[in-house]
């Protein structure tokens, strides 16, 4: 018996010892980055801009490949049917936890992929048409209270983040409102303009303009802090915890890649991150620098998966 015990623990502490020795000489060649959006957008500047910082601090070429289609299943298939071995990353969204909940995909978000870090999240904003009598969040909800299943509220699309957390305020407020699917918000504003649509939600980047020119009114975030951009937003978060919703970008390595690769290129991120020029690109996009561990990644990827399901399955989403 103690001659086993010994060989196992010979063998562990070589098993130990060879993957030290990985990581230490980690990467000796190219790196690639899949990303599951296409080229020019935001996700896609973010993802070229830690690349560029990631061949700097490692001496590596880092290309950064556009894996677009099958809502987002290509790129990750491209990861997936790699080498476990820390050399193809994944670029996407949370997206990534909420389309397996809507429709059959082949691959498994918690058992097929590791976190590595969230770059960037944000917030979206609530917005309504100014000739309502709603300036805040509990004007909204005592309004809808006042007239269930009246006030009309659009999203880019059934099953999206600002979709989920729509429903999520419904559930948490105990209110009835419409939701209206739209392709995106510059079709529903001339509806909400000409009184047809009574509010929307979407990014803050992209209702900023409309905001401003007074063309609809801000009333809250998803988040459960107050927005830099709109702090006149009530944090819906701070009121109905459940209803917080951020949309995150994050990036992954496949399952079984060893934990000193992982945790190594958690902190090549985490510090790229961290610069003062990769955070001001980040704020120009409109999103907030995040670059959290793969541990504290790992918490809230799980979180987030569990808590979009039960609501997907508690309303009965489909997309078809």
């Amino acid at each position: 018996m103690k001659s086993l015990l010994s060989c196992f623990f010979v063998a562990s502490g070589l098993t130990l010892a060879a993957g030290s020795a990985a990581a230490e000489s980690f990467p000796d060649r190219p790196l690639k980055i899949l990303s599951a959006f296409p080229a020019g957008g935001s996700t896609d500047i973010i993802a070229r801009t830690l690349a560029a910082k990631l061949q700097a601090s490692t001496g590596q070429p880092v290309v950064v490949e556009n894996r677009v289609g099958a809502t987002g299943s290509i790129a990750v298939q491209g990861v997936t049917s790699a080498a476990a071995d820390g050399y193809t990353m994944l670029f996407h969204t949370s997206a990534l936890i909420i389309t397996p909940w809507l429709s059959k995909v082949p691959y498994d978000p918690l058992r097929d992929l590791i976190p590595l870090t969230r770059p960037a999240m944000a917030a979206y904003v609530f917005v309504v048409r100014p000739t309502l009598p709603i300036k805040n969040l509990k004007d909204f909800v005592d309004y809808a209270r006042e007239h269930p299943g009246k006030l009309s509220c659009s999203t880019y699309g059934v099953g999206s983040p600002p979709h989920l957390a729509l429903e999520m305020l419904k559930k948490a407020a105990g209110i009835d409102v419409l939701h209206v699917p739209y392709r995106g918000f510059a079709q529903a504003l001339p509806d909400m303009a000409s009184g047809q649509l009574d509010c929307g939600i979407d990014t803050q980047m992209n209702y900023q303009p409309h905001i401003l020119s007074g063309a609809v009114r801000a009333v809250a975030i998803t988040d459960s802090k107050p927005s830099k951009v709109f702090p006149q937003a009530d944090p819906i978060g701070a009121v109905y915890p459940n209803a917080k919703v951020l949309a995150w970008q994050g990036m992954f390595v496949k399952a079984g890649t060893p934990a000193d690769i992982v945790e190594k290129l958690g902190s090549e991120l985490r510090k790229a991150i961290q610069m003062p020029d990769v955070q001001e690109r980040m704020t120009s996009t409109g999103f907030e620098p995040v670059g959290d561990t793969p541990q504290e990644f790992a918490a809230v990827y799980r979180q987030d998966y569990e808590a979009f399901g039960n609501i997907i399955k508690e309303r009965g989403i489909a997309t078809q």
